[in-house]
């Protein structure tokens, strides 16, 4: 290898030891908790490498946040588009959309990962948080094919459903502890591909479920809403 290719090799896996200890750090002790200080510790660099790399403590929490959702992103894109190619999706395949990509941090070594998402989803830090609401179109396509697949409910409906489905993402290790607790050892919480079919089961029964008197009531209000002409 030549030097410079050496060189550029060298600073490519510098900046990402600082993305991955950075990851783990706000995975351990909170997104907020995390400094530069204690990333330079980590890693084994000084102070002002960090900030050669990413220039300040804001921008790289907002790589971190990019680089971990974009991770997911890839996956994601290539659920949707197969599906989207499909004359008439099932609502079981959608939700595997939404649901495999994060689940897949579930697995072994990926625990920092799964906590960091967990937090980042809750985290009142604007560099943190504008990340990942630029995110949140991504779902438009989702929505799109939940329509198809379930024409009987309203828009505002299927997007309450998907909400409520975007939160199974959200479970972390911690969350499986509590639930191994809850059933006196009967469910395996740690069991990554259990808690992926079991979330699947749980949301397609939700989207598969009649409205509510009063979801109807308020769906009706909000459609009517809608038609009305601005003043």
């Amino acid at each position: 290898m030549a030097p410079r290719s050496k060189a550029a090799a060298g600073k490519r896996n510098t900046a990402e030891a600082i993305l991955e200890a950075a990851e783990r750090l706000c995975a351990t002790h909170g997104i907020e908790a995390m400094s530069i200080r204690d990333v330079a510790a980590a890693v084994g660099v000084s102070i002002p490498v960090i900030y050669h790399h990413y220039g300040s403590r804001s921008n790289l929490l907002r790589m971190v946040t990019l680089n971990r959702f974009s991770e997911i992103g890839r996956e994601y894109q290539q659920l949707l588009t197969a599906l989207e190619a499909q004359e008439s999706p099932a609502v079981r395949d959608i939700i595997r959309a939404v649901l495999q990509p994060v689940n897949q941090w579930r697995r072994a070594g990926r625990e920092a990962s799964l906590q960091f998402y967990a937090l980042a989803l809750v985290c009142p830090l604007p560099e943190v948080k504008e990340a990942l609401d630029v995110g949140v179109a991504g779902f438009y396509r989702v929505v799109e094919l939940l329509q198809r697949a379930l024409p009987n409910l309203t828009h505002e409906d299927i997007c309450w459903r998907l909400c409520f489905t975007i939160k199974l993402s959200h479970l972390n290790a911690w969350d499986g502890a509590r639930l191994t607790v809850l059933s006196k050892g009967d469910c395996k919480g740690s069991d990554a591909d259990e808690a992926l079919e079991r979330s699947i089961a749980f949301a397609e029964g939700a989207f598969l479920a009649p409205l509510s008197g009063a979801a109807k009531k308020t769906g009706a209000r909000a459609s009517k809403a809608r038609r009305q002409p601005k003043k």
